[in-house]
């Protein structure tokens, strides 16, 4: 293995036996990883300069005596990021550290439309939060920006946007308005970033985005899965019903229709809160369009289980409000499985639910940098994802994530 593989990877190594720790001194890194104590110290050293690690409070010296070992812990704010979810009636910006905590977060009401003076809002409603914060803006390592509609890999563009009306769009028509590198993110792929986070130990999970629209993300071994690179877990357009509603995709019969979390809010006066109360209070209904959606979801639920073979996490708007009636969703799902299925075991609900595609959209920066640290073995962070890295030119739109 070449020295600058081996390098890299025992910097990465320490960053991540610390941040893992969250206290570790420097034997503690040397007999855990089996590197020499000049070695460790070179690399604290290097780290501590960059402001990634410092010197915490010495800790007790034990039954044995002797001077007290200094402790050294990940600084989390020695890098940031800032994520923007845009929808179609508002614009939420946030900065995320390194440990995923939120520093500042705030919401704007406008509607959406394709104008370069809206990108100027948006990158204004970005700055505004910047300062709100009062962070330090050179620690900022990007700016991810979550929308509806796939996104190339290869080009960074809208491929597919009718939801949102952005097709050809691409992170340069926001970049050009900020000082830092932008990317677009995909808003499920966001969610699901955010959601697989919390869940440090899954490799394989499927994200079902249960929103205006429905979406998914897949994570496979520990990455987020993109298929051939411009989409994969567009679960809203699977075909269910033959002559069934219309999609606004343009076809008849999708999952969408069926069960975006519109279905809920129209029989509900348009609160999804609502709709969860009278459930709960026995109105029958809101008990027959509980049936009637849950029963849909519960085919294609079943159809990503026999595909994936993995954890389902029920996601978007809905989720987070469905844990009390799941329960039931398992039972439908069982009912039409081929095997001996127990949907307790691999159907749950979302854990995260704070705004979920503002936050994973900032998480591909950090993903990005704690890459960047160097390789790590055969370790694959769940919310790792396969985008190239974004380039130094702080200016540049970055590829999409």
């Amino acid at each position: 293995m070449p020295a600058s593989v081996t390098a890299t990877r025992t910097r990465r190594a320490i960053y991540e036996f610390v941040r893992e720790r969250g206290l570790a001194t420097k034997n503690d890194i040397s007999r855990e990883l089996g590197l020499s104590l000049p070695t460790v110290s070179k690399y604290l050293n290097e780290f501590r300069q960059q402001n990634l690690i410092e010197k915490k409070a010495k800790l007790s010296s034990g039954a044995q005596g002797g001077r007290s070992p200094i402790g050294y812990a990940c600084v989390a704010g020695g890098r940031l990021s800032v994520g923007v979810d845009v929808t179609r009636d508002g614009v939420t910006c946030l900065i995320v550290d390194l440990a995923r905590d939120v520093v500042v977060e705030r919401t704007v009401p406008r509607a959406y439309e394709r104008s370069d003076a809206y990108c100027r809002f948006v990158a204004e409603a970005v700055g505004a939060t910047i300062e709100e914060s009062g962070v330090d803006a050179r620690r900022i390592l990007g700016v991810g920006i979550a929308m509806p509609g796939l996104i190339s890999e290869a080009t960074g563009r809208v491929t597919y946007g009718r939801v949102l009306d952005n097709l050809g769009m691409s992170a340069e028509d926001f970049g050009r308005h900020l000082p830092y590198p932008t990317r677009l993110v995909h808003d499920s792929d966001a969610a699901g970033r955010a959601e697989f986070w919390s869940e440090t130990v899954l490799e394989n999970a499927f994200y079902i985005s249960l929103s205006r629209s429905v979406g998914g993300s897949v994570l496979v071994r520990g990455r987020i899965h993109r298929g051939d690179g411009e989409f994969a877990g567009e679960i809203g357009h699977l075909h269910l019903h033959d002559d069934g509603e219309r999609c606004y995709c343009g076809q008849y019969g999708c999952l969408d229709p069926y069960c975006n979390a519109t279905v809920l809010t129209a029989a509900a006066g348009g609160s999804l809160e609502r709709f969860f109360r009278g459930l709960d209070a026995g109105d029958p209904e809101l008990l027959a369009v509980w049936d009637r959606y849950t029963s849909d979801l519960a085919r294609a639920l079943h159809s990503i289980r026999a595909l994936f073979g993995c954890t389902i996490i029920l996601g978007g708007d809905v989720g987070p409000l469905i844990r009390g009636h799941i329960d039931g969703i398992r039972d439908k799902v069982d009912r039409i499985s081929f095997l001996n299925s127990n949907a307790e075991s691999f159907l749950v609900a979302s854990r995260y639910s704070d705004q979920p595609v503002a936050t994973g959209a900032a998480l591909s920066f950090v993903d990005e940098f704690r890459r960047s640290l160097g390789p790590l073995g055969e370790d694959h962070h769940p919310s790792a994802s396969s985008s190239p890295a974004a380039p130094d030119d702080r200016r540049r739109s970055a590829p999409a994530s």
